[in-house]
């Protein structure tokens, strides 16, 4: 993933900075503790901000946790983290519900993300339409032999409700069918408890396929990232190769499955 403005990020952690510093009365100098949680792809992107944050702030520590974009977003609601980490837009509930609670989000988008489709390396395919990805995740196409690939069950690998990531893929690759229905993944596919662990199953299953965010996979060789075609006459893109993001393909809309990452803040008070 590419940061559109690191500056935006800064901007979000000082605003922060100064109201949770703002609130305390004690006259001597103590370390301000700032909490971030939430989406699992934003952890490692966010941890390298939190780091040069912290460089140029000694006074401040950033805490950076994932769990998940709804987790983050919950956590915000329920007033035990400072920024929400996510891989989608908040829902009309989750607004609803923050008014509620007297919080009012306050949404910064600081960068725009692909989604990677992961296999082994040693599965001989190098590129999908997304109707096909689509057909895999709904249960579809259940062999390899489907789509060109060895005689072997499609072992599926996806991650859980609360992600982000796993509401975007099901919203935007599996979508509706012809009578307006929301698809569902497969009852087969395997759930796992973030991205990392996504990646260490697809490193071990040759029958497997996954999804998740591009900055976890890119440099890894023990995973093979594959080319999305957005239809069968369209080109391959390639979200990462040899080690390295496809910035391009991703900002201007070639790689068919990328989003926007956020982070949010309570906007009420000073904020």
């Amino acid at each position: 993933m590419k940061i559109k403005n690191t500056v935006i990020l800064i901007a979000i952690l000082a605003a922060t900075l100064l109201f949770v510093t703002g609130c305390k009365k004690k006259v001597e100098i103590e370390k301000t503790v700032l909490s971030v949680k939430g989406s699992d792809t934003m952890v490692n992107l966010s941890q390298k901000w939190a780091e040069n944050y912290m460089k140029k702030n000694t006074n401040a520590s950033v805490q950076v946790t994932g769990g998940g974009s709804g987790t983050g977003i919950a956590a915000l609601l329920n007033k035990t983290v400072d920024i929400a980490n996510a891989s989608r837009e908040l829902k009309e509930k989750e607004y609803a519900k923050a008014k509620e609670l007297g919080i009012a989000p306050k949404e910064f988008k600081v960068a725009l993300d692909g989604i990677a489709v992961i296999v082994s390396p040693e599965n001989k395919l190098t590129e999908l339409t997304l109707d096909q990805i689509r057909d895999l995740f709904i249960g579809k196409i259940t062999n390899w032999k489907e789509l060109g690939g060895a005689d072997l069950p499609v072992v599926l690998y996806g991650r859980e409700n609360s992600s982000g990531t796993y509401e975007f893929f099901k919203e935007h690759v599996l979508g509706k069918d012809q009578r307006g229905n929301t698809r569902d993944f497969a009852n087969s596919t395997q759930v796992l408890q973030g991205t990392a662990a996504l990646g260490e199953a697809i490193a071990r299953d040759v029958k497997g396929v996954g999804y998740g965010g591009v900055g976890y996979f890119a440099e890894r060789t023990d995973v093979k990232i594959l080319k999305v075609k957005a239809s069968e006459e369209a080109p391959a893109i390639a979200p990462a190769e040899n080690g390295n993001v496809n910035y391009e393909a991703i900002w201007n809309g070639s790689y068919s499955i990328s989003r926007y990452l956020y982070c949010y803040t309570n906007g009420s008070g000073d904020q």
